[in-house]
C-alpha cells in the first residue's frame, strides 16, 4: 500500500493536500517494477532460483513466475486508486495467481522467489515525483 501521511500545520498553505495523483502514478510505478522484475527473472537485486528441471520439461521453458503471465501483468493487478478524499492506493496480484505468488514471495513449498514488493528503484523514483510536486507548491510561493 502507497500511503503519504502529512501533518504539516504550519505549512498547510504550501504542501499540497492533494497527493492522489501522485500517488496513484506510483502505484503504475511499483506495478512496472514488478513486471520488469519477473521479465528480467529477478527482484530486488537477486536472481530468481531457476524452475526444477521437472517444472521445466512441462512448461517447456525456464523462466519462473512467466508461465501464465498473470503474476507480472501490470495491467492485470488489482490496482484501488487514490482520490482527492481517499488519499490511499493499494496494488495487489492478479486473484487467479495470488496463492502461487504468496508461495514465491514467502518459499512456502517452493524455492523463495521474492517478486511481489517495493524495490529501492520504484521507492526512490515515487519519492521523487512527491518531492517534485512539494518542490512546485513551493516554487508558486
Amino acid at each position: 500500500m502507497i500511503k503519504f501521511e502529512r501533518n504539516f500545520k504550519p505549512l498547510d498553505r504550501v504542501i499540497p493536500a492533494d497527493l492522489h495523483k501522485e500517488i496513484n502514478v506510483g502505484i503504475d510505478l511499483i506495478a512496472k517494477d514488478i513486471q520488469n522484475g519477473i521479465e528480467g527473472g529477478g527482484q530486488f537485486g537477486k536472481t530468481f532460483t531457476p524452475n526444477s528441471p521437472t517444472t521445466e520439461k512441462s512448461k517447456g521453458f525456464d523462466h519462473p513466475l512467466k508461465a501464465t503471465g498473470l503474476m507480472m501483468d501490470k495491467d492485470r493487478m488489482i490496482k484501488t486508486r487514490a482520490t482527492k478524499q481517499k488519499q490511499e492506493g493499494t496494488l495487489r496480484p492478479n486473484e487467479e495467481r495470488i496463492d502461487i505468488g504468496f508461495y514465491h514471495n514467502e518459499g512456502k513449498g517452493v524455492p523463495l522467489r521474492p517478486w511481489f514488493g517495493i524495490s529501492a528503484d520504484a521507492e526512490r523514483k515515487v519519492m521523487t515525483k512527491i518531492e517534485k510536486s512539494f518542490d512546485r507548491a513551493i516554487n508558486r510561493l
